[in-house]
């Protein structure tokens, strides 16, 4: 069974301790903006896409974290001028975090930042962006277009992360 800390097969460098010291890094910037931080259960994390539920002032939110990422799994360095958008996971019947994820919020890591963004206005802002009859077998190619793995499920595609403030977001410096 896979769990929130298991590393599944595809992970050949560092995603597993990428993701987990984003969310961690996360957790400990809601605190300090006065959130109460509740964790997700395995199943929430898997089937729903949610790291954290957020609370303060009566509100919550669900929140899912993404770390910063290669451009290309062969890169050696971590960038943030593109972000990866998950179309449909590698699970058969599971169409991603992006579509069928039930996080209110996605909180991407940059460099110096977390950008908090509305994952309804983020799909608005894809649907907007990318050319879904474009399809490309190379990660290099994924700006704005669809890029599936060999032999795998996922859809993927690439946007810039400016092209992030023209939605409504918040960054939470680190």
């Amino acid at each position: 069974m896979f769990t929130k800390n298991s590393r599944n097969r595809y992970d050949k460098k560092d995603s597993l301790e990428l993701g987990r010291r984003a969310e961690d890094a996360f957790a400990r910037l809601a605190i300090q903006h006065g959130f109460k931080v509740t964790a997700s259960s395995g199943k929430e994390n898997i089937d729903e896409h949610i790291d954290y539920v957020i609370e303060r002032d009566g509100k919550s939110h669900k929140v899912d974290v993404k770390s910063i990422k290669r451009k290309s799994r062969g890169d050696k360095e971590l960038q943030d001028e593109f972000l990866w958008i998950e179309l449909h996971s590698v699970r058969k019947n599971n169409q991603g975090w992006l579509y069928d994820g039930k996080a209110d919020l996605i909180a991407f890591e940059l460099k110096e930042s977390f950008r908090i963004v509305e994952r309804l206005e983020l799909i608005k802002l894809v649907e907007k962006l990318l050319d879904f009859e474009a399809k490309v077998t190379s990660s290099k190619e994924a700006l704005y277009k669809v890029y599936s793995r060999k032999d795998r499920y996922d859809l993927l595609t690439m946007i810039k992360s400016e092209d992030l403030v023209g939605i409504k977001y918040v960054d939470w410096e680190k």
